[in-house]
């Protein structure tokens, strides 16, 4: 079954389980989210990758233009490991990386999350797995915006502190998205959408690296 078959499914029960005020209110909230034009800012199809740097499990500097001396990069941005959405786009990608490797690339997944919140989850994961402090590498993509009030109350009742979770005093989150980069730094694929319940779909990841090799 395709990812996002598998994500409207998993959408469906995570609206079941709450309370019924609170999933209209996120009903209502993703609304106004999903309609707000938030993908235009992104980088585009073409357009150079910037100078950016993640953080490994040890706060040590990662250079995404390091990593690409040698391979090409798909780099996948997600919200957080408390996001359900997130954890099964994770699975899916992690099902998918010895392929990726076989096309000459290198899978790796950033979120603002520090280390010690997420490592239970991504310590199975066979692809490497960053932290973006304050989300200052998401930003220079493009993907950074300010979590809404309503989210904000929304997420607390949920005992989802991003303050905590992210380290830092705002309440940012970039838009999920993956973007595949050649060896030349060059972007040749996108996919962002500020609809959380969505992700590019694996298969189209490996048709893309395929293309590269063309």
């Amino acid at each position: 079954m395709p990812l996002n078959d598998d994500l409207t499914i998993l959408h469906s029960k995570v609206l079941a389980s709450l309370p019924a005020d609170v999933a209209n209110k996120i009903l209502e909230e993703n609304k106004k989210l999903f309609s707000s034009l938030l993908e235009s800012k992104a980088l585009e199809k073409g357009s150079p990758a910037p100078d950016v740097f993640f953080r490994d499990k040890d706060i040590k500097p990662v250079y995404l233009k390091d990593l690409l001396k040698d391979h090409h990069i798909v780099l996948s941005f997600f919200r957080g490991t408390w996001c359900p959405y997130c954890n099964m786009e994770l699975t899916a990608l992690n099902e998918i990386n010895d392929q990726i490797k076989q096309r000459d690339a290198r899978l790796i997944s950033i979120s603002p999350e520090l280390y010690q919140y997420s490592e239970k989850t991504v310590k199975d994961k066979n692809f490497p797995v960053y932290t973006d402090l304050a989300n200052k590498a998401a930003d220079k993509f493009g993907l950074v915006f300010d979590l809404p009030a309503a989210y904000r109350e929304i997420y607390k009742m949920l005992n989802i502190n991003l303050n905590i979770l992210n380290g830092d005093k705002d309440w940012t989150l970039p838009m999920p998205a993956t973007f595949i980069i050649s060896k030349d730094n060059i972007i040749t694929e996108t996919f962002i959408k500020a609809d959380y319940t969505k992700r590019m779909e694996p298969d189209d990841i490996i048709r893309q690296l395929d293309l590269l090799s063309e």
